[in-house]
């Protein structure tokens, strides 16, 4: 098996990997995570998959992400997702803040490198459509991007423009701002389904409105969003639709922590993204 660098002619055999786990990324995520930052694989030669992955995303000069530590079923229990994760975890050596999203399994594992719990949030899969409150909200349009860029920096605690623009660009029904300028919409394909995230906004009926804008603009499929277990308005909204919780997630940081103002994330991008 050979340990090396993602590249171009990779994606195909990179989206094949995120199939054969059962996981949501495109080929478009997997260039997000080629552009973004370094990408190892495992290629143990296999012409339709890459055999294991990680990703560090670089979110300006001062944070990491880690993410899309995966491995191929026939290739697990051999230590790889073990190397994997170290390397990534040196890959964003020098970055002041380290930050992942782990599931109930991968949070014990990821507490003794040494990081820490931020806050939670859980995958809802929503089937029906939401009930919005009476909060204006139009469109995403060109000039909007200054704001929405700024919004996002303060809520998240970094810079993320090519991944933001990149998800404006692959669903832009579901691109959505408060017409107050206190919050915006965005979501994305996927392969499985829809994602709608992230959302950001200062105040919860800000936020439900977004969220079920932009569940409009991606039509009448089925959709899943990663919504912050502190937006109870949102939680309660989606329960009320009949939404169906998939799992929980912890946001973890090693290091200092991501700063910003978690309290204006009523989504996720997506445990990938942040």
């Amino acid at each position: 098996m050979q340990f090396r660098s993602l590249t171009e002619a990779d994606l195909p055999r990179a989206a094949a990997l995120s199939a054969v786990v059962g996981w949501n990324q495109t080929q478009a995520d997997w260039r997000v995570f080629l552009d973004g930052g370094p990408v190892r694989v495992v290629d143990d030669g296999d012409a339709d998959c890459l055999a294991a992955s990680a990703a560090v995303i670089r979110h300006g000069d001062a944070a990491a992400w880690i993410s899309m530590v995966l491995v191929r079923p026939d290739r697990r229990r051999a230590g790889l997702a073990t190397e994997l994760m170290r390397w990534a975890v040196d890959a964003a050596a020098g970055m002041r803040v380290v930050a992942l999203d782990a599931t109930p399994a991968g949070r014990p594992v990821y507490a003794k490198l040494g990081f820490g719990d931020a806050f939670g949030f859980a995958r809802w899969r929503i089937t029906s459509p939401l009930a919005a409150p009476d909060v204006r909200v139009r469109p995403m349009r060109a000039e909007d991007w200054p704001l929405v860029l700024a919004l996002d920096e303060e809520a998240f605690g970094a810079p993320r423009e090519g991944l933001l623009r990149s998800f404006a660009s692959r669903l832009p029904r579901a691109a959505w701002i408060a017409e107050d300028g206190s919050g915006f919409a965005l979501g994305r394909d996927g392969r499985l389904v829809t994602q709608i995230g992230p959302v950001v906004a200062k105040d919860s009926a800000t936020g439900l409105a977004l969220l079920a804008a932009a569940q409009r603009g991606a039509g009448d499929a089925p959709i899943v969003a990663d919504i912050a277990d502190a937006a109870t308005d949102a939680v309660a909204a989606v329960q009320a639709a009949g939404g169906e919780q998939l799992r929980p997630f912890t946001r973890m940081t090693l290091g200092a922590t991501l700063g910003g103002r978690p309290q204006f994330l009523v989504a996720m991008g997506g445990p990938e993204f942040g």
